[in-house]
């Protein structure tokens, strides 16, 4: 092909599309994720726990062990769907494995809501999905440290 075919200039408009489409889903998955894991870190030093030399895992491993009622299994299966997800993005996993992971995180946020939230949530973007759904974690995660700093009951 000459670098002259209009074809040529047609195909660089698609594939910059799709960098563009792809660099905006990394970086809404990595933000939301280190914002999440930074709440982690607050709620795990307001509960006295150490958090040097954890991997996000064992941070969240102990932040179950902390039996913080408002943090239910809906909540820490969100939790894994988008750390699952970030995982994917950030080792390059393949195409159809990132979007299985979206689909995951999609069905977790679902289940973590009302019904009434599900046409809603069904609606969104990939991305605003994403970011609503790591935006859902960190602020129960804010509002449990809360509780624990004012030193009401787990």
């Amino acid at each position: 092909m000459r670098t002259d075919d209009p074809r040529l200039a047609e195909a660089h408009e698609k594939m910059l599309a799709r960098v563009a489409s792809y660099n905006e889903r990394m970086l809404t998955v990595l933000k939301g994720h280190l914002a999440f894991e930074d709440f982690l870190n607050g709620l795990l030093k307001k509960a006295r726990r150490r958090i040097r030399g954890r991997t996000f895992n064992g941070k969240v491993d102990v932040a179950q062990k902390l039996l913080i009622r408002e943090l239910d299994q809906k909540f820490w299966y969100l939790v894994e769907a988008g750390n699952d997800l970030r995982n994917a993005v950030a080792h390059g996993d393949k195409h159809g494995t990132i979007g299985e992971r979206i689909d995951d995180l999609r069905r977790a946020l679902i289940a973590a809501n009302t019904p009434e939230q599900k046409k809603y949530i069904e609606g969104m973007t990939e991305n605003q999905m994403i970011s609503s759904a790591f935006n859902q974690c960190g602020s129960e995660v804010v509002a449990a440290t809360e509780k624990l700093s004012s030193g009401g009951q787990k």
